[in-house]
């Protein structure tokens, strides 16, 4: 049965598991000279110790997993065995043996561990466990959703990312093996390094989640550790043969009045092999697993029949592809309908028993996707085939560990891999067109946009990861040392030019006809090759710890530790003149950053009911690798942003073709220095950390297990500031005595379009509080479980990590001054969680032949969001009067916080106009939509907080029933398995709605536009009315969208046959 809700701070090792314990008589005497053996059965290795004079064992070392069978043996008491033992990675199992006589022993567990947890906070799942919970997209956040810390965002179809205790997605840590399985350089939002889940869940031996791990073996993270090890062979050879069909034969069409005809097909296939290469000797295990996804696109065009219908008309769309292939030169591809991705998987293990004390694995695995992305999905926003981009990952990791036994006191492990990760992001019409976008666009004065995607243009990435492990373990009597070394390197190869190829807007078809643009923008190398782009580095961490784990007494338990950790490179961005001439100090990347971590963590055995585990230390962030290759990326001397002064007389935005004018080129290679945008890592800069305190209550009620959990986390955060807008102190920003009527500042950024300069800072501010309480227990002899409980969250963050390139990380978030960021509530909070797993097995054909129905249950609140100013400005003679001093790729993500009015009378704001008498009906309007619509009034006269409001509550039910028949031949079997996801809306059509809002959590509303003193927001009357933001809708103020696949059922069928030879 899977045991959900676990709480205790995990003592915890990355790759490997300890057994230890006690051997007394009755008396409580110590048995010394005792032999204990550790046996591993599914290969028959056995681990053997001999008890100490207090009695004390220690088996370390041990493969996770089971089942394990440990015996104690005395020539002055029986032989015993106590076996079913399972071992969670990182997991020190105490089991303690009481001799009464030579005829009788008694096997005690850790108290506290009714549930057989026996590891730190979190949840961990067996592949029996995961073959029979519900999960139809096959994927690991339908198991990580289980622990209570966890809640996926309410992004649309499986494409959710993972917050753990709140905090960031991409701060999560995910390891496979022990090595690093994550985006590590941070495009993907679910943190994966491929489109879908990255591994089979075939493959998949054991998955766990740890939240405050307590040992210094863990570090680089700050939402969680997400842990999985594979599965290895065995004595005897074991296969499965597996296909799951999730197409829309099986998925519902009717979603609260709303009907739905997709065309969809899903299928995965695969199959998994394993068993001995010599017997008791060496082992292999081999997965392979492809899926092929084509789902519907689901807006589009009027006319198109897609379910959600865009601003625009299939004649329109026909008229600009018509233009685009006659004036142009180049088919822009019409519109989307379906979206093809594909994934395959491909995992090896080989485990060596190389004497009864060497132990050795090799792994290797690989996992490739491809994705198609930009499709539409806005009504406001109208893509051209040609605007998407197939987004391509191939993912390979190789690696292995050595665990020796030295002595019964000393235990080695040694382990190394590496990891290569590909991407590609490919037009469908190719790189070389320029990028064109027409505003007012159609009879609803739409956006639309053809030709590759700007950030398209120039984009390849290469990178390659090598991770070095030493460590020793040594038993002293109560006390269990450790101590490691441990070297990681990073090796990237980026291009990233935005807009090679020319950005044109254009206003209106008519506009783009005469191939007359409104704006041209423009980066490039300055050879104008995408090569001489490039930004090729390394940069390294090094680390070394030790902590002890002390055994004070039977009932208490406390681990002490220290972590050093440093970043490094020998390789710095090009050094930039300019730069240092303007500013004073150089364009730095990352070099000499470190810090030191401390935990103490206890663990309290306060009577035989109850306990009570505190944890109480520091753990090293962890950044997506994109934010240092900017400074590597940017650093303005290989590339440059386009400004006409640098080549007099050059005008490409008359008679735009397919192809810039020379002079363009000419203004590149012209640039100054600081021409560009300059992204750097700040001489200030520190590598930031989280500061956590865990505390948790187990009690067995009854039959009940209860678990509360408290954690806090103060957190530093990394972030960009801009220093070209506002004077210096050293490499700090200063904030601009220049004033906006609410008091907040007003930067001054005069250069052109892409070349602000920003750089890497870290603050502190952010906090985490989580309080979760949780009930489990067995019933109907064992074959039955029930969990449910409540989770409640106050996060508060500086900066929500909302992007990869600079201007957008620092201009997603919202703020009022973006350079001095207060704590505010955070996009990823989910305030209120309930959830509830029911799992029971029944034996209605026999007892081989058990059925297992599995449910799933959650209902939790949306994630919050917040109202805006729309800023979006490109003339920089009105960056201050209407996008607060911000240049346009800083002011275009519109996310300045609202002023709101008072009232009419409000002395900060002038209707219409300054001059003249104000304007009523904007006053009116304004104030209405405001204080009313919006429910703002109680801020009135000041800045809007973040997290104003949120998201539409979800509600999720899920259903697994798995069905095991005999096989073909004895000791085969028949896994038939049905899931349904959204079973609320099978039960009932209306039910089951999944809505959600931008990933930013922002919604612009209104025009900002100041007078020309600061003195005074005008709400302006220059379409007829007060000028909203160009995206706001009145009548869904709040944006909200809806999934629609995810808001119909949907099942998956699955069968698997498995096999012994």
């Amino acid at each position: 049965m899977v045991a959900v809700l676990i709480a205790v701070p995990a003592f915890g090792q990355e790759l490997t598991s300890d057994i230890t314990g006690t051997v007394t008589n009755g008396a409580g005497t110590p048995v010394s000279g005792a032999t204990v053996s550790v046996t591993y059965t599914p290969t028959d290795t056995t681990v053997t110790r001999t008890t100490s004079s207090n009695g004390r064992y220690n088996a370390g070392g041990l493969k996770p997993g089971g089942p394990y069978e440990v015996s104690v043996q005395s020539s002055a008491y029986s032989s015993e065995t106590t076996a079913g033992i399972t071992l969670i990675v990182g997991d020190t199992k105490r089991l303690n043996f009481i001799l009464e006589s030579i005829d009788e022993v008694v096997v005690v567990a850790s108290a506290g561990t009714a549930l057989d947890t026996g590891y730190g906070f979190g949840t961990a799942l067996t592949a029996d466990d995961i073959e029979k919970n519900a999960s139809v997209n096959r994927d690991l956040k339908d198991f990580i959703r289980l622990n209570p810390m966890v809640s996926l965002d309410d992004a649309e179809d499986n494409y959710e990312a993972i917050s753990i205790a709140g905090a960031h997605p991409r701060t999560n840590d995910l390891r496979v093996d022990g090595t690093s399985f994550n985006d590590d350089f941070g495009l993907n939002d679910n943190g994966y390094p491929a489109q879908r889940s990255p591994i089979s869940l075939n493959a998949i031996e054991q998955l766990s989640v740890k939240v405050a791990p307590a040992s210094v073996e863990y570090s680089g993270f700050r939402g969680g550790v997400i842990e999985v090890i594979t599965k290895s062979g065995t004595n005897e050879f074991t296969g499965e043969l597996f296909s799951y069909d999730r197409g829309d034969s099986l998925m519902g069409d009717e979603s609260n009045g709303d009907e739905y005809d997709f065309d969809l097909e899903d299928t995965s296939e695969g199959f998994a092999f394993g068993g001995p290469i010599i017997k008791d000797k060496a082992f292999f295990y081999v997965t392979y697993e492809e899926a092929s996804i084509n789902k519907p696109i689901t807006h589009g065009p009027q006319g198109s029949g897609l379910p959600n219908i865009q601003g625009i008309t299939v004649a329109e769309v026909d008229q600009i592809r018509n233009i685009t292939i006659d004036k142009y030169g180049f088919d822009p591809l019409g519109y989307t309908s379906s979206n093809q991705s594909e994934q395959e998987f491909i995992t090896a293990r080989f485990d060596i028993n190389i004497t009864d004390n060497h132990r050795l694995t090799l792994n290797h695995k690989e996992v490739e996707s491809s994705k198609l992305n930009g499709a539409n999905s806005s009504y406001g926003t109208f893509s051209f085939s040609s605007a998407e981009y197939q987004k391509g990952e191939n993912t390979e990791t190789d690696g292995f560990l050595l665990v020796s036994n030295w002595s019964d006191d000393l235990i080695s492990e040694i382990s190394y891999s590496t990891k290569t990760q590909k991407t590609s992001q490919m037009s469908p019409v190719g790189q070389n067109l320029p990028s064109f976008e027409i505003d007012n666009c159609g009879a609803a004065g739409i956006s639309c946009e053809l030709g590759p995607d700007i950030f398209r243009s120039a984009n390849a990435l290469d990178t390659e990861n090598t991770f070095f492990k030493a460590k020793l373990t040594y038993y002293d009597d109560n006390h269990k040392w450790t101590a490691g070394y441990e070297m990681k390197e990073w090796d990237i190869y980026n291009v990233f030019i935005v807009a090679q190829n020319g950005s044109y807007s254009f206003d209106g078809i008519s506009g783009y006809e005469s191939q007359n643009a409104t704006s041209f923008f423009h980066n490039n190398s300055r050879d104008l090759t995408e090569a001489g782009g490039a930004a090729i580095f390394k940069y390294d961490l090094t680390s070394m710890y030790i902590q002890d784990e002390i055994e004070l007494s039977d009932k208490l338990n406390v681990l002490v530790g220290l972590r050093y950790d440093q970043f490094d490179s020998d390789d710095s961005p090009s050094l930039n003149q300019g730069f240092v001439d303007a500013y004073g100090f150089a364009n730095g990347g990352i070099a000499g950053t470190d810090l030191l971590n401390y935990r103490f963590s206890f663990e309290y055995e306060i009577d035989d009911v109850s306990s009570l585990k505190g944890l109480y230390g520091t753990f090293s962030s962890k950044l997506p690798t994109v934010w240092i290759s900017n400074a590597y990326t940017n650093d303005g001397v290989r590339i440059a942003a386009y400004n006409g002064a640098n080549s007099p007389g050059c005008d490409p935005t008359t008679g735009v073709t397919s192809t810039m004018p020379a002079c363009v080129g000419e203004a590149i290679q012209n640039a100054p220095l600081t021409d560009a945008v300059i992204n750097f890592i700040a001489p200030s800069f520190e590598w930031p950390e989280t500061k956590t305190l865990n505390l948790t209550y187990d009690r067995q009620i009854g039959d009940w297990m209860m678990t509360a959990t408290y954690l806090h986390s103060d957190q530093e955060e990394a972030l960009y500031k801009i220093i070209d807008g506002s004077p210096l102190s050293g490499d700090q920003p200063l904030t601009p005595t220049l004033k906006a009527p609410d008091g907040r500042p007003i930067y001054n950024q005069t250069g052109g379009r892409g070349t602000y300069k920003g750089g890497l800072y870290n603050q502190g501010g952010g906090e985490r509080e989580v309080i979760s309480v949780a009930f489990s227990r067995y019933f109907n002899d064992g074959d039955s479980s029930l969990s449910l409980g409540y989770t409640n969250q106050n996060i508060n963050e500086l900066s929500g990590m909302a992007s990869t390139t600079a201007n957008s990380s620092y201009g997603k978030y919202a703020a009022s001054d973006f350079n001095n960021r207060t704590a505010g509530r955070s996009i990823y909070e989910t305030e209120h969680r309930f959830f509830a797993t029911l799992s029971s097995t029944h034996y209605f054909f026999g007892a081989d032949k058990p059925t297992t129905f599995n449910l799933f249950f959650e209902r939790k609140s949306g994630l919050p969001g917040t109202y805006t100013w729309d800023t979006f400005e490109r003339s920089p003679s009105r960056y201050q009067t209407r996008a607060f001093g911000y240049e346009n790729n800083l002011n275009d993500d519109s996310a300045h916080l609202l002023y709101i009015p008072t009232g009419l009378t409000d002395p900060n704001v002038c209707w219409g106009s300054c001059s003249g008498a104000p304007d009523l009906v904007v006053a009116n309007q304004v104030i209405d939509l405001l204080h009313h619509q919006l429910d703002l009034a109680k801020y009135g006269g000041q800045i809007l907080p973040t997290g104003v409001f949120e998201y539409p509550w979800q509600t999720t039910l899920d259903l697994k029933i798995t069905q095991i028949l005999p096989g073909f031949r004895a000791n085969d079997e028949f896994v038939i398995s049905l899931g349904i996801e959204n079973l609320l809306n099978l039960i009932d059509s209306n039910k089951g709605e999944i809505r959600y809002g931008s990933y930013t959590g922002t919604v612009d509303v209104l025009d900002m536009q100041m007078s020309d003193d600061f003195t005074k927001y005008i709400y302006p009357n220059s379409r007829g009315g007060a000028d909203l933001a160009f995206r706001f809708n009145p009548n869904n103020p709040q944006e909200i969208r809806k999934s629609a696949v995810n808001s119909i059922w949907r099942a998956q069928l699955g069968f698997t046959y498995k096999f012994s030879l």
